[in-house]
């Protein structure tokens, strides 16, 4: 029996039987070729959700328009025949494992940058984007009209590829986006005004494919609301997917925000699962065709109650796919507690702003499919220990035990997870709990040898000798070296964070405006305790991503948390901080506590020692150099797969 029946029952969209209910999002990942060609590494990244039992899978935005039209560097390109041989390929790699191939058509509009495009953006009326920030010129209609055709022509190039379908991006500020708004469409001709006029080049577009390709499925990923002032909402979001039913559209994909709308386009870890369902749910109401919904959907339990509440017909998965490539077919066995949960870091959209190839804090594989799953297990019997048992530590030891070694994990503490336990303690961040959690289950299950509340000694090595040693040991917290740091009221992150000491209507300094210091204020300001945070720099949380750097930040005001930036700490006295701004002005806080946030770095003795006793010993994680979990994870699954190479390699030495 299916435990999740509503999601794993098939849907017909247009003409077209899809397996399921659920749908791979269409996120930018930066993996084709400078020329826009379709790369290996992206169908191989693309297959894997497929095979990962994805009902339909719908390809990221592919630019219609270059230059003018593109987003980044690594953004597929739809607007030339040279374009299908690859286009073709990843239709079929797709299709091949049962899924439904749509892709997305684009157009970035004054989303553009000109460092990308070298050329001015466009857009229906002379507005920048108060993100981007550049002037962009206002479109002909001639131009407009030819546009139009562009995307006819590219939802053509799409069906000769082979794709079922495709997906007009009228979403999140870009072009149609950008037309279909009051507040960047200014114009005054027959594509501004009125929602009928200010919607013409939408139905245009829709008119025009559904004439030349009725067979190719056609969808529309709309902005149900722009949450900008006069920008859509969702009076008017409704009447346009009236009008998109009458005009032959086959599914309508309920999304939200834009570039300036901050968080609801991509949303940082403190919104609730299943939040924008009420979107859908209202464009249920007013059309007969399939509505999509998604965005903040972590759980097949949730994706289930969206289906059987009828909020939506399908639900999309995006970050939760880049977190596990086999959510789908985990669900339908009943595994729910064996799929990777995504932390919700937001680095992998980081990355995409950033214009640089997509990759997962949690799961080493994505974007490396292709190159991560041709090793093969070891042949002959081969030993490895692994000093510490923190995120690198996990990681690695799992992913010896997947090609065959024989693991011992040793960690000096009482449970598994290293400073990911402290991690997990601020305000939103408990899904890190959850990726421990897997992290300690996945380990359970395997043949590795665990071992709790026990140091590693090199002395060990002398009674039995592996044949790899792995030194993950972590970081330790660096001591602050102003003067009068003292035992009584100087505290470390870890004091505050690990339970030990609660702190109730204190006044506390936080000396570290990093990310850690910032979440640690964030975590004491829910005692009514008064919050200073020290920062030497002129930013605080520059080490953060955007999207979660905005929200904590947000949540630091209005929790009247006094931040002195470009400030450094000069001594410490038994109730008050002094500190220096840059000019050398000297100012005097009141202090019952000072926490220290002044960073980590790496604990490696044990393995400088070890290097003089073991001609294969390694170091990653913290202990190398510190970083994230990202790193962390990476560095674990990478040694894994030399290990096994150098296994080989020795076969034929």
């Amino acid at each position: 029996m299916v435990k999740f029946p509503a999601l794993f029952s098939p849907i017909n969209i247009g003409g077209v039987m899809v397996r399921n209910r659920i749908v791979m999002a269409p996120m930018a990942v930066n993996y084709a070729h400078l020329n826009g060609e379709v790369s290996e590494r992206q169908i191989a990244y693309y297959e894997a959700r497929a095979r990962g039992g994805a009902g339909l899978v719908i390809v990221e935005a592919a630019c219609i328009d270059a230059p003018a039209g593109r987003e980044s560097f690594g953004q597929i390109l739809i607007d030339h025949p040279r374009y299908l041989r690859g286009l073709n390929q990843l239709a079929d790699g797709i299709k091949s494992y049962g899924s439904r191939a749509f892709i997305q058509l684009f157009h970035a509009g004054r989303q553009a940058h000109t460092i990308i495009t070298g050329v001015q953006q466009v857009a229906p009326s002379a507005i920048a984007c108060p993100t981007v920030k550049e002037i962009p010129r206002e479109l002909s209609i001639t131009e407009v009209q030819d546009i139009r055709d562009k995307f006819i022509t590219a939802a053509g190039y799409a069906n000769m590829a082979g794709f079922d379908g495709v997906e007009i991006h009228a979403a999140h500020g870009y072009l149609i986006n950008q037309f279909l708004s009051p507040n960047s469409n200014q114009r005054s001709d027959e594509y501004g005004g009125s929602l009928d006029n200010r919607m013409r080049l939408l139905i245009e577009i829709v008119a025009g494919i559904k004439k030349s390709f009725p067979k190719l499925v056609l969808g529309v990923r709309l902005n149900i609301e722009d949450f900008v002032p006069d920008g859509l909402e969702l009076a008017e979001s409704l009447e346009i997917c009236r009008r998109l039913e009458e005009e032959g559209v086959d599914l309508i994909n309920c999304s939200c925000g834009t570039y300036e709308s901050g968080l609801t386009s991509i949303e940082p870890a403190s919104y609730s699962e299943g939040w924008r369902s009420y979107m859908a749910e209202a464009v249920k109401q007013v059309v007969n065709i399939p509505v999509m919904s998604g965005g903040m959907v972590r759980k097949p339990e949730m994706a289930e109650e969206i289906i059987k509440k009828q909020q939506a017909d399908l639900v999309f998965l995006g970050r939760a796919l880049l977190a596990d490539s086999d959510w789908a077919s985990k669900a339908k066995k009943g595994r729910s507690e064996e799929i990777r949960p995504c932390i919700i870091c937001n680095n992998c959209i980081e990355s995409n702003f950033k214009s640089i190839a997509v990759s997962c804090t949690v799961n080493p594989e994505t974007g490396r499919e292709r190159e991560l799953n041709k090793t093969p297990k070891i042949k002959k019997k081969s030993r490895v220990v692994v000093v510490g048992g923190g995120p690198a530590g996990m990681q690695v030891a799992l992913a010896l035990d997947r090609y065959g070694f024989e693991v011992d994990l040793f960690e000096q503490e009482e449970r598994l997870g290293g400073l990911l336990n402290l991690a997990a303690v601020p305000p939103h961040k408990e899904r890190i709990t959850l990726f421990k959690d897997y992290l300690i289950k996945c380990l359970k299950r395997s043949r590795v040898s665990i071992n709790l509340n026990q140091p590693y000694k090199l002395e060990y090595l002398r009674e039995q000798y592996p044949d790899h040693l792995v030194i993950a040991s972590g970081s330790k917290p660096i001591r602050p070296t102003c003067k009068g740091w003292n035992e009584k009221n100087c505290l470390q992150v870890e004091d505050v964070l690990n339970g030990r000491l609660r702190l109730e209507g204190q006044r506390v300094v936080v000396i570290g405006g990093g990310s850690n210091g910032c979440e640690t204020a964030d975590f004491l300001t829910r005692d009514a305790n008064h919050i200073t945070i020290i920062e030497k720099e002129q930013f605080l949380a520059r080490d953060m991503e955007k999207k979660n750097r905005r929200d904590l930040l947000n949540r630091l005001q209005t929790g009247g948390v006094i931040r002195h930036i470009g400030s450094s700490v000069i001594k410490i006295g038994n109730d008050n901080v002094t500190i220096a701004s840059s000019n050398g002005q000297q100012e005097i806080l009141p202090a019952d506590y000072i926490i220290s946030a002044v960073g980590y770095e790496p604990d490696n003795e044990i393995y400088m020692k070890a290097i003089k006793l073991h001609a294969s010993t390694h170091l990653i994680g913290d202990a190398f150099a510190v970083g994230g979990i990202r790193e962390a994870i990476l560095q674990g699954e990478t040694l894994a797969t030399k290990l096994v190479q150098r296994e080989y390699a020795s076969v034929w030495e």
